[in-house]
């Protein structure tokens, strides 16, 4: 490595503890200098079990550290606070999804980074995922033809009794999980969504905030983006869905492939428009032949993106940020829609 970043961790809770300080220690490029929690006994865990220095806040680490990025693992509503104090003491910022509460929130901190000629990427890792490594090579094969809707669901059965479960924190699925989905269908997309619906339910959250939300988007190339995040699902439909002009794949995840049933352009051609309103043959058109093809397409044959490796180009080498500010911004703008217009019932 060129260059070796020393690394802050703000947030020693699920995600701080079990997915990004993992990856940070051990990638070659970064190293953990130090993590902060509000929570004593986290700290003394960090301690021992990592051997950092570990602080109760932000402000008390940048008393006796100057880190290189800042990764920042905390609940929502601490995220715009905290990027700000990291910019201002010269580091870049690694921020948990959604990058913030409020879209006026996530555009202050992009103005401050701008402002601070410091760099900032969100945590929206299902870009990188092999799922859609691979999506993304299928569809340049054109096996459906015009793609008209991608189908993303999240399905899991669980109450939500955790600070997410509070819209106060910035919780809520939406915003928790949504904000996942959103980016990587906008990913798959490639194109900007110029109309959103949106429809949110809190069905066996303790708390105030949704954990049911439905996200429907229509992009400006014709597609339709559908996001769905349901946690009271006791039996899970696909994960995903991709709908075409000659066919449809279907993400199993079971098996690790995506399955394709498509046939090749040209093969409904013989398939002919009937004048009048005698239905031939009375049929319901339940019996035309078409030359489908059937597909498996294994996951094993791609690779995930490393998204720590692409942290690693942009903060130490300069590179164009895997997931630009203004991408994270949109679907934050998503998100601020789906908020303002439509009420949680």
């Amino acid at each position: 490595m060129e260059k070796i970043l020393n690394v802050a961790v703000v947030g020693l809770g699920r995600a701080g503890w079990q997915i990004h300080i993992p990856r940070i220690m051990a990638h070659k490029g970064f190293k953990l200098s130090g993590v902060v929690d509000p929570l004593d006994e986290r700290r003394k865990e960090a301690r021992l079990h990592l051997g950092v220095a570990a602080f109760e806040s932000l402000e008390k680490l940048f008393e006796q550290q100057n880190p290189d990025v800042v990764v920042i693992v905390s609940p929502t509503h601490f995220h715009k606070e905290q990027s700000l104090l990291a910019f201002r003491h010269g580091a870049d910022v690694l921020c948990d999804k959604p990058m913030a509460v409020t879209l006026d929130e996530a555009r202050e901190m992009v103005e401050a980074m701008h402002a601070r000629s410091r760099k900032m990427m969100i945590f929206q890792p299902h870009r990188a995922h092999v799922e859609t490594v691979a999506l993304r090579a299928l569809l340049r094969e054109d096996l459906l033809g015009p793609v008209f809707m991608i189908k993303r669901r999240w399905s899991r059965y669980r109450v939500r009794v955790d600070w997410q479960a509070f819209a106060r924190y910035g919780g809520g699925e939406l915003n928790n999980s949504g904000a996942h989905f959103v980016d990587q269908l906008l990913y798959l997309s490639a194109s900007p969504v110029k109309k959103i619906h949106c429809l949110r339910r809190r069905v066996l959250s303790r708390g105030d905030a949704e954990d049911f939300a439905k996200i429907i988007m229509e992009t400006e190339n014709g597609m339709i983006l559908d996001v769905e995040v349901n946690f009271a699902t006791a039996i899970a439909p696909p994960a995903m869905q991709v709908f075409g002009e000659r066919g449809t794949m279907v993400l199993d995840e079971e098996h690790g492939l995506w399955r394709a049933r498509y046939y090749d352009k040209g093969g409904a051609d013989a398939i002919r428009l009937q004048e009048g309103l005698a239905a031939e043959n009375r049929s319901y058109m339940d019996d035309q032949q078409l030359p489908w093809k059937e597909k498996n397409y294994p996951l094993s044959a791609f690779s995930s993106i490393d998204f720590y490796d692409k942290c690693y180009e942009h903060f130490a080498l300069n590179q164009p940020a895997f997931i630009p500010p203004g991408e994270s911004l949109e679907v934050m703008r998503i998100l601020d829609v789906c908020k303002k217009r439509f009420g949680l019932e």
